[in-house]
Order: C-alpha cells, then structure tokens, then sequence
C-alpha cells in the first residue's frame, strides 16, 4: 500500500516537474517574443517621435506662411495631413499585426493550459494524500478561515492546503 502512495506521488512530483520545465520554457518564449515586440513598438515610437518633429517644423512653416500666402498655407496644411496619414497607415497594419499574433498566441496558451488542467483533473488522485485529512482543510476552507490558518493549525504546508482545495474545485 505505501509503495502505490509513493509511486503515485512520484508520478505526480514528476508531473509537477514537467509542468514547471514546460511552463518556464515557454515562458522564456513569451519572453522572447515580447522583446521583440518591444523593440518593434519602441522603432514604431522613434519614427512617430520623428514624423511629430518633422510635423511640428512644417506647422511652424504653415504659421508664418498663413500670414503672406494663406492659400498656400491651407495646401501645406493639407500636404501634412496627407504625408500624416500616409505615415500613419503601416504603423496601423503593422500595430494590428502585432495585436494579432499575441491574440493567437495568447488563444494558444491559454487553450495548453485548459488542456494541461483538465488532463491533471482526470488523473485518479488518492481520497487523502500522505495522511491528509482532506476533509478537516475542506471544513476549514467553508469556515472561512485563511489558507495560511489552515496550514498552521493542520501543520501543513500553504502548498499542500492549496493543493487540496484546488484538487476539490475550491479555489
């Protein structure tokens, strides 16, 4: 009997293991992409920074023409909406892009991980885990006592009481 209750917390330790290894290697890939997420965002920030500056000098231009030409003035004004626009369209599609792929990947990670915690629901887990009472941590849980109460009060890790509380859809 005590060897299935180690082979089956073996097994979990090694599911855990796995889950963890996974989660951090994917994380370093979320990483990875938001780096170069960030670096596209921070070009995208340094041209409009540039396409500001450029339009702020043609605005100061347009004033002081206004005061000799305002026909001209209203053509220049129109020539920098347009140049703005003209701008303005790649770093939209390219923005739109962006927010499309994380909404893929983030649709593709969330739907691993409902994956990943269904099939840890459907493992046949042990009604007490290393001598747990699972009902004393439960009763507690109803009680409203505190997660770190329980566990001092059962002698029990925070990890294990969480544990058991989401083994049985508590939390």
């Amino acid at each position: 009997m005590n060897f299935e209750i180690i082979a089956v917390l073996l097994a979990l330790a090694v599911l855990v293991f796995g889950l963890i290894y996974y989660s951090i290697t994917k994380e370093n890939e979320i990483n990875v992409k938001l780096r170069s997420i960030a670096q596209a965002v921070e070009d995208l920030h340094r041209e409009l920074y540039k396409v500001d500056k450029r339009l702020s000098a043609e605005m100061e231009i347009v004033a002081s023409l206004q005061e000799s030409a305002p026909s001209v003035s209203r053509a220049m004004h129109e020539q920098a909406d347009h140049d703005m626009n003209q701008l303005s369209i790649p770093i939209m599609e390219a923005l739109g892009h962006i927010e499309g792929t994380f909404g893929a990947y983030k649709d593709k990670t969330e739907n691993r991980l409902r994956y990943l915690e269904e099939r840890i629901r459907n493992l046949s887990l042990p009604s007490s885990i290393s001598g747990l009472d699972d009902e004393k941590v439960i009763g507690r849980y109803n009680q409203g006592i505190e997660v770190d109460a329980i566990a001092k009060e059962l002698r029990l890790s925070k990890a294990e009481v969480e544990f058991v509380l989401k083994i049985n859809q508590l939390r």
